[in-house]
């Protein structure tokens, strides 16, 4: 019997706003992410990812009919209640692009780290000790430096205690939103290295970016989001070598790392008339 998905998303749409001043801005969605499967999310600013990622963890709600299945429990389908301990409970963690902004800057980073398990409640403080200890020497990080905070930090260093801190509660699922943007080319590589090595393990990884060059060193399956509209998806190497999407391929062909070279502008606009009557 083929292992239940840890996510699994079904005719998912999003509207934001009220009424008749509401926008759709996430169409009919639906995809898996299976245990130790990494898959990217790809598309331009304001095509849904981040939204996408915010109905996973709970932050904005799908319109009705719509599901969101997050290791066995419907995400849609939970109180107020309900949804605060789903999160406290660490099913789902979430790194995102600025560590800088993402810690706490009155805590070290040994202390932002142990939060998320102080929350959940039931170990002792010594097993939570030994627990940022063991997630600082995964993330490759010297244990001496938990009493720093993130300002003493480099941004290579802080994306690592960013991550370290999604990985401390055991997540069946982490969601990584531009994980590497924010990051000069030798810090990139280093965390692309650490998240090449989760992959071995069974967290069902999500990696929102709009580098295609790091989307196709460290995933499995991509997803190819245009306005709201899941387009494409498939094997990463089969969606950025051989695109059918027009869409696709006009990233594609933008990506520099990928293609060589920019797109050249007449088949920009060859690709934008495909897209408008595709």
């Amino acid at each position: 019997m083929p292992e239940r998905p840890v996510l699994q998303t079904r005719s998912l749409d999003v509207h934001y706003g009220r009424g008749r001043a509401a926008k759709q801005v996430v169409f009919d969605v639906g995809f898996e992410v299976r245990a130790g499967e990494s898959v990217g999310v790809i598309g331009e600013t304001g095509s849904g990812k981040s939204t996408i990622a915010r109905a996973v963890l709970g932050l904005v709600r799908p319109a009705k009919g719509s599901s969101v299945t997050v290791d066995g429990t419907d995400v849609t389908a939970l109180s107020a209640r309900a949804l605060r301990a789903f999160r406290r409970s660490g099913v789902v963690q979430y790194v995102f692009q600025d560590p800088l902004r993402s810690l706490d800057p009155d805590l070290t980073v040994g202390q932002s780290i142990a939060e998320p398990l102080l929350i959940r409640g039931g170990l002792r403080r010594s097993a939570v000790d030994a627990a940022v200890r063991e997630r600082f020497e995964q993330v490759q990080l010297d244990p001496a430096l938990t009493g720093r905070f993130p300002a003493e930090l480099s941004g290579g260093q802080r994306q690592r205690v960013a991550i370290a801190r999604a990985l401390v509660t055991d997540p069946k699922l982490l969601i990584l939103d531009e994980p590497v943007s924010a990051l000069d080319s030798a810090n990139r590589v280093r965390i692309l290295e650490l998240l090449g090595i989760l992959r071995s393990a069974d967290v069902a990884l999500i990696f929102i970016s709009h580098d295609l060059g790091s989307v196709a060193g460290i995933t499995d399956r991509t997803l190819v989001l245009y306005h709201g509209r899941l387009v494409e998806q498939g094997e990463t190497a089969q969606i950025l070598g051989a695109p059918t999407h027009p869409y696709t391929r006009l990233l594609v062909g933008s990506a520099p790392t990928l293609a060589g070279g920019s797109i050249d502008r007449e088949s920009r606009d060859l690709l934008r008339t495909e897209l408008v009557t595709s």
